[in-house]
């Protein structure tokens, strides 16, 4: 007999997972931010990125070592863990786990379009949906397959760390160069509907519809490393089962944060394409894996637990506050709205984003007093599952 399939209650949740989600949106509003407030593509010729000096570009080398590369891929780990929750979840109620996973994975897809399209060019959520079409066929392995498929698609990726030249941002002849002027321009002074037209009409190379295809297959296949291995991760219950694992996540643990870290720490001295791919392709899955580590060893404490509750607040709604940190920062930098645009530089453009957090982090947690699920959750997942989730709290 079928069982209904609905949405996780709180005491059914694994916390540590909302607290990883809470805080890898934290690491996406810091480097969302810095192309917010300058653009797709960093081009230091066409802004000035240092107006405090010293305290913008000891910034910079912060964002770049500790939070750049490392939080879309900790959210790509926790993309492809959910999954197998799901599927586990969908066996022992005996629900079809296929039409639950594509109706899923297609809603994610029409969320994503609308806000690419309406809100920011900068979103994930096409990618996610897209890489989610192919790791569905992955979701039939074992672990171990899982864990052999993983490490082909992300050494596939790391081998651009030997690829030699240097990125020259400031070629004035580049297609990404005079992208970004005529991006800073309409973002600059141009209206909700200037930038709307610009958002679907601009592209690279002229090719069209085709370009964008080429695109998200590249995409798709930086992603889909990180969606194996939070699935193999999530089939041998480790982050569960921390006590029974604390050895080896411990050793996983210095590895990632000797290895990830210092992946990243060329970058900081050279633009070289070897560099670049090194700090993207190893060091950001390590240092991901570094941060998952350390929240699920804090959040198997009593102290960390609580120290780290307020980030489970957030991943609870993970959804919902993605989409608002784009609505809030278009307006916020945007020329149809608060026209900060290129102003601010990396130091206070992090504190305002840790200042939006701070605000994330209590709207979420009065929010969750009233209110079972986020908005775009419920939506989400009514559609997913067909049924009306519950929606407020009763007293």
């Amino acid at each position: 007999m079928k069982e209904t399939l609905n949405p996780l209650n709180t005491n059914e949740r694994i916390h540590s997972l909302d607290m990883m989600r809470g805080f890898a949106l934290l690491g996406i509003l810091l480097v969302n931010t810095m192309n917010f407030q300058y653009g797709l593509f960093l081009i230091p010729s066409l802004h000035d990125f240092y107006p405090l000096g010293i305290f913008d570009q000891l910034t910079e080398g912060f964002l770049y070592l500790f939070i750049r590369t490392s939080f879309y891929t900790l959210f790509s780990f926790l993309f492809g863990y959910g999954m197998v929750i799901l599927q586990e979840r969908s066996k022992q109620k005996n629900r079809s786990f296929a039409a639950i996973y594509w109706r899923r994975a297609l809603l994610l897809l029409l969320i994503g379009l609308l806000h690419r399209v309406y809100i920011w060019e900068g979103d994930i959520l096409v990618s996610y949906a897209l890489t989610s079409f192919l790791f569905f066929f992955f979701l039939r392995f074992q672990a171990k397959g899982l864990l052999i498929s993983a490490l082909i698609f992300l050494g596939i990726m790391s081998l651009s760390a030997i690829a030699p030249g240097e990125t020259n941002l400031n070629d004035t002849s580049s297609e990404f160069y005079t992208y970004s002027v005529e991006e800073k321009e309409v973002l600059t002074n141009g209206s909700y509907v200037d930038v709307l037209m610009f958002r679907l009409h601009s592209d690279f190379y002229g090719l069209g519809i085709l370009e964008d295809v080429f695109l998200e297959a590249a995409t798709v296949l930086t992603v889909i490393g990180m969606f194996l291995l939070g699935a193999f991760v999530a089939r041998k219950k480790w982050l569960i089962e921390v006590n029974q694992h604390k050895k080896l996540l411990k050793r996983i643990w210095w590895f990632t944060l000797l290895i990830g870290f210092g992946s990243k720490v060329p970058f900081l001295f050279s633009n070289s394409i070897a560099a670049e791919g090194l700090m993207t392709y190893i060091g950001g899955p390590l240092t991901a894996i570094f941060y998952a580590t350390s929240i699920s060893l804090l959040a198997n404490t009593e102290t960390g637990s609580q120290i780290l509750k307020p980030f489970a607040y957030v991943g609870r709604l993970s959804l919902s506050q993605y989409l608002l940190q784009s609505l809030i920062f278009t307006t916020l930098f945007y020329g149809y709205g608060f026209s900060l645009f290129g102003k601010l530089g990396f130091f206070l453009g992090m504190l305002v984003s840790i200042a939006f957090f701070i605000i994330q982090i209590l709207i979420s947690k009065w929010y969750l007093n009233h209110f079972r699920i986020g908005p775009i959750e419920w939506l989400w997942r009514a559609g997913t599952y067909l049924s009306i989730p519950p929606f407020k709290k009763h007293k």
